[in-house]
């Protein structure tokens, strides 16, 4: 693995080397004794890399951070037993905050993600 990421560094820094010199891919590619067709390979996979991490840093997508609900203590109050002897039903409690996302599939189930 380690030899493939030198690899890797190795061919991006002559796709930078190659576009900073003004050489076109194949005469680059001659100069440092590679086929065009192994130098052009080397540059689309380098734009594609520059595509995907333009991509990602563009993207307005940012993860949730669940840990900030209190889900522990309504777990642990849920199953903690009641303190009188006869059992009692206790009412539904009514959910205050609003959810970040909602899922309603095709047969009526609805997913709320707080």
């Amino acid at each position: 693995m380690k030899h493939r990421k030198s690899l890797n560094r190795s061919m991006f820094k002559h796709v930078v080397l190659q576009q900073e010199s003004g050489q076109t891919i194949g005469s680059y590619a001659k100069e440092i004794g590679v086929t065009l067709s192994k130098m052009q390979y080397w540059v689309s996979k380098y734009k594609a890399l520059e595509k995907t991490q333009k991509t990602e840093s563009d993207s307005g997508l940012k993860f949730i951070n669940l840990g900030i609900f209190d889900i522990q203590e309504s777990i642990v109050d849920s199953i903690a037993p009641a303190e009188s002897s006869a059992p009692t039903p206790e009412p539904l409690q009514q959910d205050n905050r609003w959810p970040q996302m909602t899922l309603t599939f095709p047969n009526g189930m609805c997913l709320k993600i707080y």
